[in-house]
């Protein structure tokens, strides 16, 4: 058994055929079946069930898998250490967050870590919590900024921040000239812009929830998973959108009115999340330390 032919079986559990585990692969089909009975041979299980459309992975299969992924992770952190080691801190450090909660916190850490370790090179993902969970799933980003809450079993975390949740108009509307507060009595048949439900992440129940609490039918004329578009919505006199503070950052601040919430618990946190029983690099090691 050797290092390819673990890299091999990984790509045909994830893939769920041989095909696409070989186009992925850049290799032919044949070898990669081949490698697979040599595999099995070798261990004396099945590791494949192919009396389906679609492969799947016996019990033992899926053992090997899991430890296989764990010997393939631990080489790349090895490969990266090493480096580390002979080169000083290096590489590509990459991460994902939130636009507005990332506006706040990455650029001045960047150029601070920059200054510091010259030989690190960035890509930045944007995204809402959903997708950066996807990415921190599927190892796209080292580590990411979500708003929680989110499930947590998978994850380590760093708290950020709790921040309160506002109204926001136009900054010329009449109807809302002069409010600092609000209540959410008042917004009974407005258009309310919100964000997005996603799959596992509760913001837009919570403003539905609270809403309800206070008695107020809400009448959501918007959903959107995009904070500008939200923005964009409020600027064409649609609607009144309630959205976490550190959103307002993604435009400027003249834009638009904010107004608090009176009597209601509309809050949310963020946190920095990364992969439990993934070792991070380096380079990410230190980054979080700024935090």
């Amino acid at each position: 058994m050797d290092i390819r032919q673990l890299r091999y079986f990984c790509a045909i559990a994830e893939e769920g055929q041989i095909s696409r585990a070989a186009q992925r692969l850049h290799i032919a089909q044949p070898p990669l079946s081949y490698q697979l009975k040599l595999l099995e041979e070798e261990l004396g299980v099945k590791l494949i069930d192919r009396n389906t459309r679609s492969l799947s992975l016996t019990k033992a299969g899926l053992a090997f898998y899991q430890r296989a992924e764990q010997i393939l992770g631990l080489m790349k952190v090895a490969a990266i250490e090493a480096r580390d080691v002979e080169y000083g801190v290096n590489g590509v450090l990459t991460i994902g967050s939130p636009p507005a909660i990332g506006n706040i916190y990455i650029p001045e850490r960047i150029k601070r870590f920059h200054q510091e370790y010259p030989h690190v090179r960035f890509q930045w993902r944007e995204g809402n919590t959903y997708r950066i969970l996807e990415l921190l799933n599927a190892d796209m980003i080292e580590f990411g900024i979500a708003r929680l809450p989110v499930p947590m079993g998978s994850y380590e975390s760093k708290p950020l921040l709790t921040e309160s949740w506002m109204a926001v108009s136009r900054n010329d509307d009449p109807k809302w000239i002069g409010k600092d507060n609000i209540g959410l009595e008042e917004l009974e048949g407005i258009p309310l812009i919100l964000m997005q439900r996603q799959a596992g992440i509760h913001c837009h129940d919570m403003v539905i929830d609270e809403m309800k609490n206070k008695g107020v039918n809400a009448d959501v004329f918007c959903e959107s998973d995009n904070i500008s578009a939200i923005l964009s919505l409020v600027e064409a006199e649609l609607g009144i959108a309630i959205l976490p503070v550190s959103t307002l950052s993604v435009r400027p601040s003249g834009d638009f009115h904010a107004m608090a919430i009176a009597n209601c618990q509309l809050q949310s946190s963020s946190a920095i999340l990364w992969k439990k029983d993934k070792p991070l690099s380096a380079a990410a090691k230190l980054f979080l330390e700024m935090f």
